[in-house]
């Protein structure tokens, strides 16, 4: 499994916090091209399921439901820096096939895809060389 992570869309979520005296929630904002890695510190919390500790851009770290996570994953919120890549590849390849064909609308609709790829993946490289 995966265990880097980038986020493609921004977003808030509230985080469960598990202080002894009372529940109460903290929102957490993820801008888009902030790296989300998963560690391998794991806790169930009875009775509301397993969470797994997330460092987020090397600055800070919190306990996220895997719930949540998948969720984020099947909205296509986070991706793999692998899929990423691979779909970077892609664009680039339709790019230079709409230009062999001389496809304006395609090559723009891939120019697009291409530097929103590019753009996520960018970021964050400049947030971890900082």
């Amino acid at each position: 499994m995966e265990s880097t992570f980038l986020v493609t869309k921004s977003f808030k979520h509230k985080v469960d916090c598990f202080c002894s005296s009372k529940h109460h929630k903290n929102t957490i904002p993820f801008q888009r091209g902030d790296r989300i890695e998963l560690t391998e510190d794991i806790k169930n919390v009875e009775p509301l399921g397993w969470y797994v500790r997330i460092v987020v851009n090397e600055s800070y770290q919190v306990y996220v439901h895997i719930d949540d996570l998948e969720q984020f994953h099947d909205q296509k919120l986070i991706r793999s820096e692998m899929d990423l890549e691979l779909e970077y590849n892609y664009y680039s390849y339709k790019v230079n096939a709409s230009l062999d064909h001389k496809d304006q609308e395609r090559f723009m609709y891939y120019v697009q895809k291409l530097e929103d790829v590019h753009y996520v993946l960018t970021k964050t490289l400049a947030k971890t060389s900082s």
